[in-house]
């Protein structure tokens, strides 16, 4: 009996150190889901922007006249396109590990909020948006339309050529004589840019550049808001659509005009599923007139409108309401503007760029190079007719989506339209992908969808080489070595901490019985 008053005691303080233990073990495990935090992703992330800003510098779109940079150090770099692409992919690999490890943070729940994730694309973005374009110079292009409109001249009938002076020595030959397929709208906030920045190129490029802000501040507002409407997490709408690497490289670096037409194309569909469709339908016009694209969102309040209305015929009279409500913005907004609208007859300008991502332009070459050794048919003729056969299967494919929108939901078959229009397009650029990410990060419900659209958007940041350098195996060599540098480095970086972990457990859970008396 004295024995077992004495052993319960013991019995009971072993007990309560192997419990301290235990929990001791669980936090250290639990942290250990999710080893790296927001705030050191944020620094990963922010250290990859810089790495690409500065490769970008010499492997990047390379501005002539007053937005040349000719230090001997970027001149070095320059000189060998291996070394300078190498820098450039360094930083994209940190960025694009930076956002896998935020992804792992939003899956496990309430880990990280949509606050704290536009945070941390603040703190990505921050890079890009005060240096020169890396990946494209269309801002140039952008820069001369808005001047020519400032001055009178009307872009839609002739190109930057006959504005001359600074603004155009920066814009492709291949632009230099051709109209603007851009909006009124559009074109109004670019001379706008221009006036205000005197027609200055490196002003000119940051007042563009903060339009392109501004567009992606919509969409940090709406695609949380947005996803909640359509049922998917707030968070994670955000990590697949806003921190997107694509979005911080080619709506902020290269500050294209997609960033404020999606920016008001996701606010429109916000306010009309909140049973505004009249404010709705007003901002996805005004994004139609930035960029013909967002018109197929117009389409897509019908479904939304209708359900709202309710009763018989609801489609029809939904339909004649929007007709009306954008018809009246569009000749209202025209008649402002003043530039007419000679922007829908260039909306064939950018198919004068043959993109090796388009896959009816490819299949066209492949088709006409056939046809023109067998029957002397010519290329182009063949390429326009895969391109018309493309575009048929592009609106049979959105009909078909428009039609079953109730069961798929309105907003994540738009995305689903978007996408296939780009896919099957006469051009395809990486950014042009973008217009399909914003609505299904924020309407895709579907798991496997979500993994395509995340594997996607990193096939894209690593295929797409900067925009100073012309694809070689000089170029192919630098990528591949400055991603397995980033890859590697990652690998054995996990590796190490993993042993350590796996000692600190191991003497963790050996030292704690051996404290007992």
């Amino acid at each position: 009996m004295p024995v077992e008053r004495r052993s319960r005691p013991d019995e009971r303080l072993l007990m309560m150190r192997w419990s301290t233990a235990t929990e001791q073990f669980g936090r250290l495990d639990s942290s250990r889901t999710a080893p790296y935090g927001l705030a050191f992703c944020r620094i990963l992330g922010a250290a990859g922007s810089l790495v690409t800003v500065f490769g970008g510098q010499v492997a990047g779109v390379r501005p002539l006249g007053e937005v040349a940079v000719d230090l001997p150090i970027v001149l070095a770099l320059r000189a060998s396109t291996a070394l300078s692409v190498f820098v450039v992919y360094v930083g994209l690999g940190m960025l694009l590990i930076a956002w896998g490890l935020v992804g792992m943070l939003v899956r496990a729940a309430d880990r990280v909020s949509v606050p704290g994730l536009a945070t941390t694309a603040a703190w990505w973005a921050l890079p890009f948006a005060l240096t020169a374009p890396v990946f494209s110079g269309d801002v140039h292009s952008y820069l001369a339309q808005g001047a020519m409109t400032s001055a009178g001249l009307d872009p839609y009938r002739m190109g930057p050529a006959a504005l001359g002076g600074p603004l155009t020595v920066n814009v492709p030959d291949i632009w230099q004589h051709t109209p603007a397929p851009y909006g009124p709208v559009f074109l109004t906030l670019a001379g706008w840019v221009t006036d205000a920045t005197g027609g200055g190129v490196w002003p000119g490029i940051l007042g563009m550049r903060l339009l392109a802000l501004l567009g992606v501040g919509l969409l940090v507002w709406s695609v949380p808001r947005l996803a909640r409407q359509c049922g998917v997490r707030p968070a994670a709408a955000v990590w697949l659509g806003v921190l997107n690497p694509l979005v911080l490289l080619h709506l902020v670096g290269d500050a294209h005009n997609e960033a404020v037409m999606l920016g008001l194309m996701c606010l429109g569909l916000l306010l009309a599923l909140r049973r505004r469709p009249v404010y709705g339908l007003v901002l996805i016009t005004l994004a139609v007139l930035i960029k013909a694209p967002a018109a197929l969102a117009i389409a897509f309040v019908v479904p939304i409108w209708a359900r709202q209305l309710g009763g018989p015929y609801a489609r029809l009279r939904a339909g004649l309401l929007t007709a009306s409500v954008s018809g009246v913005t569009v000749l209202a907004v025209t008649a402002l503007a003043g530039t007419g609208s000679g922007w829908v007859r260039a909306l064939g300008t950018p198919t004068h760029a043959r993109t090796w991502m388009s896959i009816s332009t490819d299949l066209g070459w492949a088709v006409g190079s056939v046809l023109r050794r067998v029957l002397g048919v010519d290329v182009e003729q063949a390429r326009h007719v895969v391109w018309l056969f493309g575009l048929v299967v592009a609106a049979a494919v959105c009909l078909f989506l428009w039609w079953r929108s109730e069961r798929i939901g309105p907003v994540a078959a738009l995305g689903y339209c978007l996408g296939v229009v780009v896919v099957a397009g006469p051009v395809v650029h990486p950014w042009y992908l973008l217009w399909a990410l914003a609505p299904l990060a924020a309407a895709a419900r579907g798991a496997t969808v979500r993994r395509w659209i995340a594997a996607g958007s990193v096939a894209l940041v690593v295929l797409v080489l900067p925009g100073g350098v012309q694809p070689s195996l000089s170029a192919v060599t630098g990528a591949l070595l400055g991603t397995g540098a980033v890859v590697v480095t990652a690998a054995v970086a996990h590796l190490w901490r993993q042993r350590v972990s796996q000692r600190t457990q191991a003497g963790t859970v050996g030292l704690a019985p051996c404290d007992a008396p």
